[in-house]
């Protein structure tokens, strides 16, 4: 079988021998909006469960638009000009608007990352600035959560808005279930505290934080709690195919807007797969290839869907360039410093982690359930070694590698989205 797949503006040509081929698990094709600046001006205006945008903006307010990082593609380089179109027809001026990148615990981005992401016109015209979850003077304590205990601390200037705005992209999540909603908040612009005390063993080892998985989700409970000690005020979150081409907009409550969003995603991510593969051919698209923190995040879907698609014992092979290197060294030091993926779960059961360093955690579970090929990446071998992970120079020889370990009738799924797809095991 020959099997295309888009990748990076080029083509990756796979031939898979019938015999062993299961076919590609692609989301659920939906027509793409044709006119996007549209759909997002109707969801302005008629929101889900909140008044439109212009009726809660009054004049005289600051106003904070959280937004995604360049890890994530969200369409707002056409939603935040016209969120500050809305804002300044309610009387808002640009001088009181600014823009917090939602990094969590990730790199700052750059002024040509700013432009890439929002446009050169939404620099121009208003502060954007990254949120820095490690710099004491940046954040505002607002209390513990009921539940849990949890110290709420969030960016200042989040914190000190009159009205806050938060873009994002829904899609699966391996703790929250979902992304997008009120996770920009209580995780894009929170401290490191805050995301350590919800990064940790009890929080992402809980039966109830699942991937695919909202109602009663633990993680998420967090993450709505949290932002309930603050007042997010609107969402505008989208649901994309894999060409990142917008499928819909859901604008309004930052919860009753996401559980729409999420309804929609559900009937296009998750899909039906027939039987567990001992291959996968598992591919991060852009921007989530570019480094190793984020594109091994191609395995999740994989292994901790309500049924694993990988065999256990199986092999994952992952195409990413990698070229910003591996992403976090918190995981990578974490990871280095033990001896086998077996150890690095019992060091993670015993001792716990920072933020960061939890992926560490899920990459060990992952790699005790599978082998993981890394292909044509830009991370050197020796540092690859040192994660567990293998590295091959192409998707050819990762696969003729991968039969000869599993031998020659083993079968092979290609999943050439795979960070958006949650293949669901029929019973």
């Amino acid at each position: 079988m020959i099997v295309e797949i888009p990748l990076r503006g080029s083509v990756l040509r796979l031939n898979i021998p019938e015999r062993n081929f299961l076919g590609v698990l692609d989301p659920k094709r939906y027509p793409p909006v044709k006119d996007v600046v549209s759909a997002f001006e109707d969801a302005l205006r008629n929101p889900i469960g909140s008044k439109a945008l212009r009726d809660l903006a009054k004049p005289g307010q600051r106003v904070v638009i959280i937004a995604t990082d360049i890890t994530r593609y969200a369409c707002e380089e056409v939603v935040i000009p016209l969120l500050l179109k809305e804002l300044n027809e309610a009387g808002i001026p640009d001088e009181n608007i600014s823009v917090v990148v939602a990094t969590g615990t990730h790199r700052p981005n750059s002024i040509e990352e700013f432009k890439e992401m929002y446009s050169e016109e939404v620099v121009r015209r208003v502060k954007v600035e990254n949120h820095n979850a490690f710099n004491p003077e940046g954040l505002k304590f607002l209390g513990n959560t009921l539940s849990q205990g949890i110290p709420v601390e969030i960016n200042k200037s989040v914190a000190e808005a009159d009205l806050r705005i938060a873009t994002g992209v829904i899609e699966p999540h391996l703790f929250a279930g979902y992304s997008g909603g009120v996770k920009s908040v209580a995780v894009g612009v929170a401290s490191v505290r805050t995301i350590s005390a919800t990064h940790n063993i009890a929080m992402l080892d809980h039966p109830k934080t699942r991937l695919g998985v909202i109602e009663d989700n633990l993680f998420r409970r967090f993450l709505e709690e949290a932002a309930g000690f603050l007042g997010l005020d609107f969402i505008v979150n989208v649901v994309l195919d894999d060409d990142k081409r917008l499928l819909g907009v859901f604008a309004g409550d930052p919860v009753k807007a996401h559980d729409a969003g999420v309804r929609f995603a559900k009937e296009i991510y998750e899909v039906k797969a027939s039987q567990q593969g001992d291959i996968i051919i598992a591919i991060p698209r852009y921007p989530k290839d570019r480094d190793l923190y984020q594109a091994t995040r191609a395995v999740n879907n994989l292994i901790f869907a309500p049924r694993p698609l990988v065999r256990k014992g199986g092999i994952i092979i992952i195409p990413a360039a990698c070229e910003d290197g591996i992403g976090h060294e918190g995981y990578y030091n974490w990871m280095k410093s033990v001896r086998s993926p077996v150890e690095a779960l019992e060091r993670a059961y015993r001792e716990g982690f920072e933020p960061g360093e939890h992926k560490a955690f899920v990459l060990a579970k992952a790699l005790n359930w599978a082998k993981i090929f890394m292909v044509g990446t830009a991370v050197p071998e020796p540092i690859l070694r040192e994660l567990f992970l293998e590295y091959e120079p192409t998707v050819e020889e990762a696969l003729e590698r991968a039969f000869f370990e599993l031998g020659k009738d083993a079968k092979v799924w290609v999943v050439p989205n795979a960070l958006i797809t949650i293949p669901v095991l029929e019973p």
